[in-house]
């Protein structure tokens, strides 16, 4: 038998020895600490120095990529990259909720806007608003290279220093894997899934592997990231809700981070029940488009003529496009044909033709089945994507497509489908990468635009299904020009309105754009001027309707507004004077002129604001006049609207500022006040003679100050 185990016994002597040579080896790490710390840093120091200079390049390659990615943003990026042609765009912040039924009867006519780096100081959940085209990928593409690239670029944008960009296209994200449906425990258990789908998102639209995920994740973690979600108004209602539930569980997760949504001008709403503040951009001014056109002509101007007669050229043209109410996107297109070749095409339709003729050139003069090819896929691809409401192809989808568009394999050149996909996701292509192995189209009119003339010989009865998805609206305003529209807008109009007209205001879009023959247009006009005319109407929506109307491009709205100008209605009248001075030339001044003896002060103000916009010599020469000869209610605004015509009213309100008459004076600090020309101000408030005008330069100084010290929204 095995002998019993022995049991434990505690031997003094053992303990005694390890307790001496603990203390010894404890002494000679005391004794040589200095030695050994330096011993260490030799060894571990450059492993460490390497680890963070590997992070840093890894960081350092994310923000070139995210700079090329924003730079071929622009259409298009091969002749004209983003930060060679950005404008600054304004911003309206949201209107306040009225506190008594009259503030809903009153029309806004000096609207506040803020310039990118205001927004950026304040709220740090922004949602840019506006139409197809207005600028908000652009925005956001800016924003993106500006901090991707802030030693280059020499601005911050008010920013802190380092911020690092994430551009995240919505569309492009799989919202099926997206499940927002558990508790809030089960969110917080996957909070690291959800930043890993964002920095991964991120990854993918730069064009980044995901071994660079590390530095992404550590400044999200750290509040130094700055995250530009693109594309809300292309996704799905369903996929709306858990996009805003995402963004909010994130938003929450990380704090210290922005966050700006590109959103269109309906359908935001889980963004704002989402903590997001709207922002709407504003359509471009004068000087805008002046600023654009100068961009353009530095950039791409013929080598053989004289910069200065194509920048008068180009700046006209432009001008003119704008005042129709042509986007920004189509200011570009207008500015990319024109300086290419010349032509400016009056319509919409022709515009992107002569676009997509001149982005194929180099394939038509090489191989002219290649253009051919690549028109019918681009068509095909993109009304299956509106059909199957999608906005993203995969790559086995485009080839395809053109397989189909391509002859018989026997007629056609080796590598054909190779050729063709490399044009289409080219430079000059229209598709660009959407996610591994996905592409989408670079702007979603651009999808409209080729849908619509794919489907041209459509019947439109198969088309009414899809007059109140608004998912179609760029669709139909393009087929507008390319099929027979007429039975579409008798059931268009069938449906009941709104309490804003918005069917109605939709309707003067296509008219817009419709051919001179078209049947359904003088019966659209008349319901648009009904509209206007009726009794009872709000003022904002009578504003919109006039708008509406002036939008039409049609003859006869000019005699309509004018013979408006007479109606014994205010609200009319007033609303008759803004959709007057929307297509107004040097001709219609007396008009405009005499509503500044109207009776009722909106209409006069209304008047002096219609001036403005006018944007002619003769135009503002009379408002210099209201400042100096004005009564006391009109003087202030224009003032204030001098501020807004550029070096010329600026030179015309600082020598205002020094005559003689007090109440010129006084008038002109408000235009000083909207200009914020604070040393203007100050010598004001400092020397005046009269406390009237010192005390309202020193009311404007106070105002400025306030403002900077609570920035942004």
């Amino acid at each position: 038998p095995a002998p019993a185990p022995q049991s434990w016994q505690f031997d003094i002597w053992s303990a005694l020895v390890g307790a001496a040579v603990a203390l010894l080896l404890a002494w000679l790490a005391y004794r040589f600490r200095d030695a050994l710390r330096l011993g260490w840093e030799t060894v571990v120091g450059p492993l460490v120095r390497l680890h963070r200079r590997l992070q840093a390049s890894a960081e350092d390659h994310y923000r070139e990529l995210v700079a090329r990615r924003a730079r071929s943003l622009t259409i298009p990026a091969h002749v004209a990259p983003l930060d060679a042609v950005f404008v600054e765009p304004k911003l309206l912040p949201p209107t306040p909720l009225p506190q008594s039924t009259s503030e809903i009867e009153t029309v806004p006519l000096a609207p506040r806007f803020l310039p990118p780096h205001r927004i950026l100081e304040g709220h740090p959940q922004l949602a840019i608003l506006g139409t197809p085209g207005a600028g908000r990928t652009t925005l956001l593409a800016h924003l993106a290279f500006v901090c991707a690239r802030p030693t280059e670029t020499g601005t911050t944008l008010g920013l802190p220093q380092g911020r690092l960009p994430l551009y995240v296209p919505l569309p492009a994200m799989d919202w099926d894997e997206i499940n927002h449906e558990g508790e809030q425990g089960e969110r917080g258990a996957q909070k690291g899934d959800e930043v890993e789908r964002l920095t991964m998102a991120a990854l993918a639209a730069a064009g980044g592997s995901s071994r660079l995920g590390r530095p992404l994740r550590q400044r999200l973690e750290a509040g130094q990231s700055i995250v530009l979600a693109d594309g809300w108004d292309e996704l799905l209602p369903q996929q709306r809700q858990r996009a805003a539930a995402w963004l909010a569980d994130l938003v929450a997760a990380l704090p210290g981070n922005l966050w700006l949504v590109s959103a269109g001008m309906r359908g935001y709403a889980p963004l704002t029940e989402a903590g997001f503040v709207p922002l709407t951009l504003a359509s471009w001014d004068v000087e805008q488009v002046e600023t654009f056109a100068r961009q353009w002509v530095e950039v791409c101007a013929p080598a053989d003529e004289s910069p200065t007669v194509v920048l008068r050229e180009l700046a006209a043209k432009l001008r003119r496009a704008a005042r129709a109410g042509s986007s920004p996107l189509e200011l570009a297109l207008r500015a990319f044909v024109h300086l290419s070749d010349g032509q400016s095409p009056a319509k919409r339709v022709d515009l992107f033709e002569q676009t997509l003729d001149l982005l194929l050139w180099q394939e038509q003069e090489e191989k002219a089945w290649l253009s051919a090819a690549c028109r019918m896929t681009l068509g095909q691809v993109a009304l299956e994507l509106h059909q199957e409401e999608r906005t993203t192809a995969s790559r086995e989808e485009i080839e395809a497509a053109i397989e189909a568009a391509l002859p018989t394999p026997e007629e056609r050149p080796a590598r054909a489908v190779a050729h063709v996909f490399r044009a289409l996701t080219g430079e000059r292509g229209l598709l660009h990468p959407a996610g591994t192995n996905r592409y989408a189209f670079v702007h979603p009119l651009w999808q409209g635009y080729l849908a619509a003339r794919q489907m041209g010989a459509v019947a439109p009865a198969s088309l009414v299904e899809r007059l109140d998805d608004p998912r179609w609206a760029d669709v139909l305003r393009f087929y507008v020009e390319l099929g027979d529209m007429g039975p579409l807008v008798t059931a268009w109009l069938r449906s009941p309105d709104d309490m804003f007209h918005t069917r109605l205001c939709t309707l003067s879009s296509w008219i817009n754009v419709a051919p001179e023959g078209a049947t359904w247009r003088d019966g659209a006009m008349a319901m648009l001027a009904r509209g206007f005319l009726q009794p009872g109407q709000p003022a904002i929506t009578r504003q919109a309707l006039a708008e509406a109307l002036a939008t039409t491009g049609v003859p006869g709205v000019t005699y309509l507004f004018k013979q408006a100008l007479q109606h014994p209605n205010e609200e009319v009248r007033t609303a008759a004077v803004l959709g007057l001075a929307r297509i107004a030339g040097e001709s219609d001044l007396p008009d405009l002129k005499a509503a500044l003896s109207d009776e009722d002060p909106a209409v006069r103000q209304a008047a002096v604001r219609g001036l403005a916009y006018l944007n002619i010599d003769a135009a503002t020469r009379l408002l210099e006049r209201v400042l100096l000869e004005g009564d006391e209610t009109l003087r202030p605004v224009a003032a204030e609207v001098l501020a807004e015509c550029g070096a010329e009213g600026m030179a015309f309100l600082r020598e205002a500022v020094e005559s003689e008459d007090v109440m010129v004076r006084r008038a002109a600090v408000f235009g000083l006040a909207q200009a914020r020309a604070r040393d203007l101000l100050e010598k004001t408030a400092r020397e005046d003679d009269q406390w009237i005008v010192r005390s309202g330069a020193s009311m404007a100084l106070a105002e400025i100050e306030e403002q900077e010290k609570h920035p942004g929204v």
